[in-house]
């Protein structure tokens, strides 16, 4: 039995790519560490909310309905994949092979690197915390709504993470007791 979908349904559903698309899967990727990766769980997030056919109008706030989506799909990636950094290594060579966008993906992975080496320097739950205020541009509220914590939580969390940061990246600036 063929399907049918109303017409604002798809309407709604390209409003809602065109707006988060491209912050969702700089959320993916970021958590990920793998381009394909991150594609395929920003699409199988909103194939699902397309089939459960979600309009924006039953869904209270669809931009946490999408970040905390991704956040699970990122997470059950993670429990599939026990080292996901394996899969940069070969994301880099496959690339290398391709001329199209060659530059803008291996950018993206040694900036993901960069990144992923730096947060590793404070404990997990600040370096969440960091890049979801940082990279993706989140709201003290909005993360504490997906992650399900106190904002309180939340800001104290992003203060003592840049913090410990600032005395790792800037040892010279460190204050001495006399």
């Amino acid at each position: 039995m063929e399907e049918t979908y109303d017409r604002n349904i798809f309407d709604e559903l390209e409003k809602v790519i065109t707006e988060f698309q491209d912050q969702l899967f700089r959320f993916a990727f970021f958590r990920t560490g793998s381009l394909a990766d991150s594609q395929d769980i920003v699409q199988d997030v909103f194939v699902n909310f397309f089939k459960n056919q979600k309009p924006t109008s039953t869904v209270h706030n669809v931009k946490h309905y999408l970040f905390r989506s991704i956040s699970n799909a990122c997470t059950d990636y993670q429990r599939k994949k026990k080292n996901h950094f394996e899969s940069i290594e070969k994301i880099s060579d496959s690339i290398l092979l391709r001329e199209t966008d060659a530059s803008h993906h291996l950018l993206m992975i040694e900036e993901f690197q960069r990144i992923e080496n730096i947060l590793k320097k404070v404990p997990d739950e600040q370096a969440e915390i960091i890049r979801l205020r940082v990279l993706d541009n989140l709201s003290f509220v909005e993360i504490a709504e997906l992650l399900a914590q106190p904002v309180t939580t939340v800001k104290s969390r992003f203060k003592y993470g840049i913090d410990k940061l600032k005395l790792v990246l800037h040892p010279k600036n460190k204050l001495y007791e006399l």
